[in-house]
């Protein structure tokens, strides 16, 4: 399970260019998973949550370290085609 450490969601490549977030369309909550939750302490040690932000074409998934780094950033599509 090799999640990379990021300056930010956009830093990672796995957002489109064009995403823009929603104000006030984000949730934060505590990483439930111990496993994952070890693992990202390996990365920086502190405080790490689970982040869903809603943008304007899709939702991005990821865990925030309280540094403001993030790590295992997925970009979920809303836009049908």
């Amino acid at each position: 399970m090799p999640l990379h450490l990021y300056p930010n969601v956009l830093a990672s490549g796995s957002v489109p260019a064009n995403w823009k977030p929603i104000k006030g369309a984000t949730l934060k909550y505590p990483v439930r998973n111990l496993e994952v939750l070890n693992y990202l302490r390996q990365l920086p040690p502190g405080k790490w949550q689970k982040v869903i932000k809603q943008g304007n074409i899709g939702a991005v998934h990821y865990f925030e370290h309280e540094s403001g780094q993030v790590a295992g950033v997925k970009f979920f599509s809303t836009q049908t085609s």
